[in-house]
C-alpha cells in the first residue's frame, strides 16, 4: 500500500499500515518484530516533507479520538493523540474554552503537535507561538513497548521536539483558557519607501507594521516588495459577534482553503500551455491589487473569536498547496528581508520560476519551552514560501534547496516536519547543542532503532549525517 501526505508532495510504501483499535495493540504492534521497522507514528499527514515516510510499519492513530471533559479548575483537557485540533476546538467550544495557540491547519492531530513542530503568530508580549508548549503531560508508549507518562519540564521539553523518535505519543493533556475574542484588520507596507532611501526596514515589532497590535500575521509579495499585515488585537471588551464579522470571517476562510488557488481543478482540465497562461495571468492579478483589494476593502475590519479561525483543510486537487518554514531572528530583519528579496528575483531570473502566492510571515515571541524550539533566545518572524500550483515540482525543490541555504547562511532555524528539501548538509549548518541532545537522547531510548526513519537518521547528529 502506497500513502501520501496531505498535499501528494511525499509519498512512501510501507510494508505493514494499521490502526490499533486500543492501547493494548499498539503496544503489541510495537513490541511485535513482525511488525517491520521503522516504526512511523501518523495522523491526518499535514506534514510537508520526508518525516511521514517509512517502509516499514506505518501506525494511523485514528481510533485514539477520545476527549475527556476538561478541568476548568487545573485549566486543562486531555485527548487522545488522533483528535484533530479543529474537533478539540469545537468541544471546547461548548464550555466556552480554547488553546491558547490557534494553528491555521485544524486537521493537524494532538499526537503530532504535542511532538512535532506547528505554529501560529503570538498574540501579546508574552503569547506563546508553538502549540506543543501548551502541552503539560504526554503519554507515550517507548520502544520496549512500555508505556510512560511525561509531566516533569525536563521530560516534556524533550518530548515537544522528539517527532516520534522517543515514542509514540497515544494521549496529550493540553493547557486550555478562556475563548478570546480579536479584531482583525489588514494594512498595505510599501517597502520600497525604505529600501528605495537606503533606510532600514522597520522592525517587525514596530509601529509601522504591528501597529500596536498584540500580533500579526504578514504576507510578504517579493515580486512586488510589499507586505500585507493582517493585525490582531485582543478585544478590551465582549460583545456578540455580528453577522457581517460572521461573514467577513468566512471569507477569510475560503480565502485560506480555495480563494487563492480557486481555478485548480478546472484547470487540470486545459491543455499544459494554456493552464500555464491562466496560472501566470491569475498569479499576476493577485500580486498587482487582488489580495490589497481583498483584505483592505473587503475583509477590511471584523472580530471573532482566535479560536475560529481554525481551518478543515481537505485533501482534493482542488485545495492543494505547498508550503515550507524557517525562522528568522528578529533583531536581523532589517538584514534577511532585503536579502531574501533580492534571492527571490535572482531565482525568478535564473529559472524562470517563482512561487504563486505570497511568503507567509509569522511573529513569534521567545519561548524556549520545547528542545529544538525555533525562538529559544529571541522573538522570530518566519519566511514561508507557499506554492499552490504542482505544475513545476522540480523547479519548486529546487527553489527550497536554494532558500535551505540561504537560511542556513542567514542563522535560521527549520522546522523538522515542515521545512522542505531539508538536507544532511543543510541540518549540519544548523546543528546546535540541542540537537546533539535529542540525538542523544535517542539513541538511550531507542537503541535498536525501532523508530528511526531515514529521514532522521540522515539529518540527526551522530545517526549517519
Amino acid at each position: 500500500m502506497s500513502l501520501s501526505n496531505w498535499n501528494g508532495s511525499n509519498r512512501c510504501a510501507p510494508a505493514a499500515t494499521v490502526t490499533p483499535r486500543d492501547l493494548d495493540e499498539l503496544i503489541a504492534i510495537v513490541r511485535d518484530p513482525a511488525f517491520p521497522s521503522p516504526v512511523r507514528a501518523l495522523g491526518e499527514l499535514h506534514s510537508l516533507n520526508e518525516s511521514i515516510e517509512t517502509a516499514g510499519t506505518a501506525v494511523f492513530m485514528t481510533r485514539f479520538s477520545k476527549i475527556d471533559a476538561p478541568d476548568r479548575a487545573q485549566r486543562r483537557v486531555t485527548v487522545g493523540a488522533g483528535v484533530r485540533m479543529i474537533d478539540l476546538k469545537n468541544a471546547l467550544r461548548a464550555h466556552g474554552l480554547q488553546l491558547p495557540v490557534v494553528p491555521e491547519i485544524g486537521n493537524a492531530t494532538a499526537g503530532s503537535v504535542a511532538c512535532c513542530g506547528t505554529k501560529d503568530s503570538s498574540l501579546g508580549p508574552n503569547g506563546r507561538g508553538q502549540i506543543s508548549s501548551t502541552v503539560v503531560a504526554a503519554r507515550l508508549v517507548r520502544a520496549d513497548g512500555q508505556t510512560v507518562h511525561v509531566t516533569d519540564r525536563d521530560a516534556l521539553r524533550l518530548i515537544r521536539s522528539s517527532y516520534g523518535l522517543l515514542g509514540i505519543v497515544y494521549e496529550v493533556t493540553f493547557e486550555v483558557e478562556e475563548r478570546r475574542r480579536v479584531w482583525y484588520s489588514y494594512e498595505r507596507i510599501t517597502l520600497d519607501r525604505w529600501l528605495e532611501t537606503g533606510r532600514p526596514l522597520p522592525p517587525p515589532d514596530g509601529p509601522e507594521i504591528l501597529g500596536g497590535a498584540d500580533g500579526f500575521l504578514g504576507f510578504l509579495l517579493p515580486y512586488r516588495r510589499q507586505l500585507i499585515v493582517e493585525r490582531r488585537r485582543v478585544a478590551a471588551r465582549h460583545r456578540p459577534v455580528m453577522v457581517l464579522d460572521a461573514v467577513r470571517l468566512w471569507l477569510r476562510t475560503f480565502a485560506w482553503m480555495s480563494g487563492a488557488r480557486p481555478f485548480s481543478a478546472p484547470l487540470r482540465l486545459l491543455p499544459r500551455p494554456l493552464r500555464r497562461l491562466v496560472i501566470a495571468a491569475w498569479v499576476w492579478a493577485l500580486d498587482h491589487g487582488f489580495l490589497k483589494i481583498f483584505f483592505l476593502r473587503v475583509i477590511s475590519r471584523f472580530a471573532s473569536y482566535r479560536a475560529d479561525a481554525m481551518i478543515d483543510f481537505k485533501r482534493p486537487a482542488s485545495s492543494y498547496f505547498d508550503f515550507t518554514f524557517w525562522a528568522f531572528p528578529v533583531s536581523r530583519w532589517a538584514e534577511i528581508v532585503p536579502a531574501y528579496l533580492r534571492f527571490c528575483e535572482r531565482f525568478r531570473s535564473e529559472h524562470a520560476f517563482r512561487p504563486t502566492l505570497p511568503t507567509e510571515v509569522y511573529f513569534i515571541r521567545r519561548d524556549d519551552s520545547a528542545l529544538l524550539s525555533f525562538s529559544p533566545e529571541e522573538d522570530i518572524f518566519t519566511l514561508g514560501m507557499v506554492n499552490w500550483s504542482d505544475e513545476e515540482p522540480a523547479a519548486w525543490m529546487a527553489m527550497n534547496r536554494a532558500f535551505n541555504e540561504f537560511a542556513a547562511r542567514h542563522g535560521a532555524r527549520p522546522l523538522l516536519n515542515q521545512t522542505k528539501g531539508l538536507l544532511p548538509a543543510v541540518a549540519r549548518q544548523v546543528w546546535t547543542p540541542a540537537w546533539h541532545a535529542l540525538a542523544d537522547a535517542r539513541r538511550t531510548a531507542d537503541p535498536e532503532e525501532r523508530f528511526l526513519t531515514p529521514f532522521f537518521r540522515g539529518i540527526l547528529p551522530g545517526a549517519g549525517a
